[in-house]
């Protein structure tokens, strides 16, 4: 896939670009722990919450006229559970004590890495602009799996049982031992947009149609059970285990990711409204930008996880910068906004 985009890069070169882009952006979230904990051993203190995500991209393209072509990186991670699971799994890590009674365990995790080529035309109508975009992916991890059950502690005595249906590139849990698989997908985006007058909206939606394709794609599917291991109180990673493995193709789906904005120029300044939706969750953030300063400086405050966003702009949207975080020490973050972009005109 990587060959095709540079083939048609240097193909499109050549017949008069006009433009060269570049852009990297990260963002993440999670609810119940700092993400540098989360992502590690579990160290840091634990909040309540039951989501834990990060969308990361890298692009690369070149524009002639209305169409564009160029590579794209992702990193996909999406994690949902209940606060019950959390907890339990922050007491296993950091040896605590178990809690009392039963405990609902309700996990999901979707993981996708993948690169390939974009393709997009844009098309403008007066002050309507529609640019609908094509990904064809190539990948070689992903993660897609659920695990549904109860752990029961009775006077120090632990009980329990899971149902789990897990598909994957590399078994976190079981280490079943297999040749990884390839996949093969793709995904389209949409961008609207109306620029008017000391104004503007822009809906920018993600992934609206996404799918991966694995050839020979192993799963796990079956039940944990706990058995007696003669060590009252202990949670066990390792519990007796039913079920089926094998490899089968498989169709993964990926989540719609969607931002909006609408932004108002006045005396100088820029107020804005924006506002994400993913997940079944809904992150809002007003914002202003002081347009008579060199960078048109940003500062935006996201209501949810109460992270501050600093950004700069050029006057002509060739570069742009942005870094938000819900805590002046980076590492201790829950909540982490990073981009940067840069595009050459001729």
């Amino acid at each position: 896939m990587r060959y095709l985009f540079f083939l048609l890069f240097f193909v499109v070169m050549p017949l008069g670009a006009e433009e060269l882009d570049f852009s990297v952006s990260s963002r993440s979230v999670s609810e119940p722990m700092a993400i540098k904990g989360f992502a590690d051993q579990w160290s840091n203190t634990l909040h309540s919450g039951d989501i834990a995500w990060t969308r990361n991209r890298l692009e690369a393209g070149v524009r002639k006229g209305a169409f564009r072509v160029g590579y794209i990186q992702r990193y996909d991670y999406a994690l949902t559970f209940n606060d019950e699971t959390a907890d339990l799994y922050y007491r296993s890590e950091n040896d605590l004590p178990e809690p009392e009674g039963d405990v609902p365990v309700r996990l999901n995790a979707w993981h996708m890495r993948t690169q390939g080529a974009k393709f997009s035309w844009r098309w403008t109508a007066g002050a309507f602009h529609v640019e609908p975009a094509l990904s064809l992916l190539s990948g070689w991890q992903f993660q897609d799996g659920s695990l549904d059950g109860f752990l029961r502690n009775e006077s120090g005595e632990l009980s329990g049982q899971a149902e789990l249906d897990y598909r994957y590139s590399q078994d976190l849990l079981l280490d079943h031992q297999f040749e990884r698989p390839a996949g093969t997908g793709l995904a389209l985006d949409l961008t609207l947009r109306w620029i008017g007058e000391g104004q503007g909206v822009i809906l920018d939606i993600q992934d609206a149609y996404g799918r991966m394709w694995w050839r020979d794609a192993p799963y796990t599917k079956g039940t944990f059970n706990t058995v007696d291991r003669d060590t009252p109180g202990e949670v066990k990673l390792d519990p007796a285990f039913t079920g089926k493995r094998n490899t089968e193709d498989y169709q993964q789906t990926l989540s719609s990711y969607t931002r909006g904005s609408y932004w108002l120029e006045q005396s100088g300044w820029r107020w804005s409204v924006e506002g994400e939706y993913f997940l079944e969750r809904l992150w809002v953030r007003p914002g202003v930008s002081w347009t008579r300063l060199s960078g048109n400086p940003y500062m935006g405050y996201e209501l949810r996880d109460r992270q501050w966003l600093l950004g700069l702009k050029g006057d002509d949207d060739r570069w742009s910068f942005e870094l938000g975080s819900d805590t002046f020490k980076l590492e201790d973050s829950r909540s982490l906004t990073v981009s940067a972009g840069y595009s050459l005109l001729w």
